[in-house]
């Protein structure tokens, strides 16, 4: 993590243009490195003895008593205990096992822009900022690249992994730059790059992390768009449920048996 300070509360800032509704400011605060993170993990897994399959789709998985058998890539491996954790190829994998569940998948998208003033949003001046409104927007300080960062939150065309993109929309392209000259316009300027993502959310926006009904060892995580800040801790729930059933955590409120995910035509509420 890396801690931010902050001298005076942002919503004096001459920057902030239009930010005129209630504010919540916390100043003890950061940012992780998400590529840096990624791989700390996947060494730290090496060093604990796991093997690391990239490009390894998954192509029947099948179940014998206590005894799960997964294809994938090529190669047959056989286990006693399961966790998937596959985000948008989610239902894929559970329709092996008999189930469904009710989830939206998005491709989202983030700007960086070359501000005339890059001071002013270095990583030591500038804090992460939420509009949470409908449409909700977010930013952050340069990190990572040269400018500051925008993006829409759920503001994406429904796909599934087969049928995602890696295009830019225009139409939310337009939407957040309008955003950014409105309300941060010193921070706009010549676009560095683009990028997209995708979300994959239950109707309730909430992590699904819990384990089969029929099948107690195999563990399901959903990260809902919004799960990497807390990679760390589901990464060990995630591992409590494989070995014990159970985490040392309630995680009532994310069961796989809650019944949205399993509702026809159930109310979707994505803000978080």
């Amino acid at each position: 993590l890396i801690d931010i300070a902050f001298g005076r509360v942002f919503i004096y800032d001459a920057r902030f243009l239009h930010f005129e509704k209630f504010h919540l400011l916390q100043t003890e605060s950061g940012l992780v490195a998400a590529a840096k993170s990624n791989a700390t993990h996947q060494r730290m897994a090496r060093e604990y003895g796991a093997t690391l399959r990239d490009n390894a789709p998954v192509t029947a998985i099948h179940t014998a008593g206590n005894e799960i058998t997964v294809l994938a890539g090529g190669e047959t491996y056989t286990c006693e205990k399961l966790v998937i954790a596959s985000g948008a190829w989610s239902n894929q994998l559970l329709a092996h096992f008999g189930q469904h569940i009710n989830l939206t998948v998005t491709q989202e998208q983030v700007t960086y822009y070359a501000s005339p003033h890059p001071a002013d949003y270095a990583l030591e001046r500038f804090p992460i900022w939420i509009w949470l409104d409908e449409p909700c927007f977010y930013g952050f300080p340069a990190f990572g690249e040269s400018g500051p960062k925008i993006a829409q939150d759920v503001g994406g065309r429904e796909t599934t992994a087969e049928t995602r993109t890696f295009e830019i929309d225009p139409a939310g392209f337009q939407r957040t730059d309008t955003f950014l000259r409105q309300h941060l316009p010193t921070a706009h300027g010549p676009v560095i790059l683009s990028k997209t993502c995708l979300y994959t959310m239950p109707p309730d926006r909430d992590f699904v992390l819990d384990t089969l009904p029929e099948h107690p060892n195999v563990a399901v995580a959903i990260g809902a768009g919004h799960a990497f800040k807390f990679a760390s801790l589901l990464g060990k729930l995630l591992s409590q449920l494989a070995l014990a059933g159970q985490s040392e955590l309630d995680l009532t409120p994310f069961h796989f048996s809650r019944p949205i995910l399993f509702a026809e035509n159930p109310v979707k509420e994505f803000m978080v």
